[in-house]
């Protein structure tokens, strides 16, 4: 099967991981590519060291979620990162791996038997690394934030102190991904990690479906994706909205007719992370909408251009 290489421009890259501060401007794919931009996926990560607690739990949610259609996304290492993609196989589901390596070399070599039963069953293989770039150990919590990237919400079942699951959920929560995470015996070591994230703020899960309430076929917004409060008020009531300064070039250099990222970035001479942004905030806000995928028009009703702040 060929590799396949999809710059960040290319219809084929995945658009959500366009949104994040630093996403690779490349990537190398083999696979079914259409799963890159699934219309909903969630991160199944956890220690490669879990106990049979942990394997039991990361079973059951990714063979509920599999089942409602969700593609599953993890780093193909042992433990809680395979079950996950394993499961989703057995469901006849879909799966992408993320590696923290080139293609042509399959790391951890000891699920190499993973890296084709995935491609072997419509899964996709990706990293962000030229196909012979060797496995470095440096390279794999770098590539945590693709993973939380791609997704629409990241689940960690087991995790060890410092652990790369850890550093996903960070790279998540940074991300404005809503991270869920499983309550552990406070006794397991592997469990020091996913307690903590609950202490910060990660939403404590025990049944998929309570996952499925936030990522759903319909894409509801998850928690961190609300308006800001006046604005939201402001909606309800059909009145003005008083555009932020810092919009006016983007909103200026936009239309009633769809304008990709690219085109605005290029037009602009912005890069395109301070665009993305800007233009996350401005969609959150009502000032335009997302026609189709990263084509952005518009919203010319509500918008108080006497009293801009």
């Amino acid at each position: 099967m060929e590799i396949i290489e999809i710059d960040m421009e290319d219809e084929e890259y995945p658009q959500r991981l366009l949104k994040i501060k630093n996403f690779p401007t490349k990537i190398y794919a083999k696979g079914n590519i259409e799963l890159l931009n699934a219309k909903s996926i969630v991160g199944i990560v956890g220690t490669r060291k879990c106990t049979d607690y942990g394997r039991i739990v990361a079973r059951e949610f990714a063979k509920e979620l599999s089942k409602k259609g969700i593609c599953i996304i993890s780093g193909m290492a042992i433990g809680i990162d395979g079950i996950a993609h394993n499961v989703a196989i057995e469901q006849q589901g879909k799966t992408i791996a993320v590696l923290g390596s080139g293609l042509n070399h399959i790391s951890p070599p000891e699920n190499e038997w993973l890296f084709h039963k995935i491609l072997e069953n419509g899964g996709c293989i990706i990293s962000e690394y030229p196909p012979d770039t060797e496995s470095d150990k440096n390279k794999f919590p770098i590539r945590n934030r693709i993973i939380s990237g791609i997704s629409d919400g990241v689940l960690v079942v087991e995790a060890i102190h410092r652990s790369g699951s850890s550093i996903t959920a960070k790279y998540a929560k940074a991300e404005g991904k809503q991270v869920f995470a499983i309550p552990s015996n406070i006794y397991s070591s592997a469990g020091i990690g996913t307690n903590r994230l609950i202490q910060e703020g990660a939403i404590l899960v025990t049944k998929p479906e309570q996952i499925l309430e936030y990522i759903n076929d319909n894409k509801k917004a998850l928690p961190n994706e609300k308006l800001p409060e006046e604005e939201q008020k402001a909606k309800e009531k059909g009145s003005l909205l008083i555009m932020p300064r810092e919009y006016l070039p983007i909103y200026r250099a936009m239309s009633d007719k769809p304008i990709h990222i690219n085109e605005l970035t290029r037009k602009l001479k912005r890069p395109i992370q301070e665009i993305n942004q800007i233009i996350t905030m401005m969609e959150l806000g009502g000032y335009i909408y997302q026609q189709k995928t990263n084509y952005f028009v518009r919203n010319e009703e509500n918008i108080d251009f006497e009293e801009i702040r």
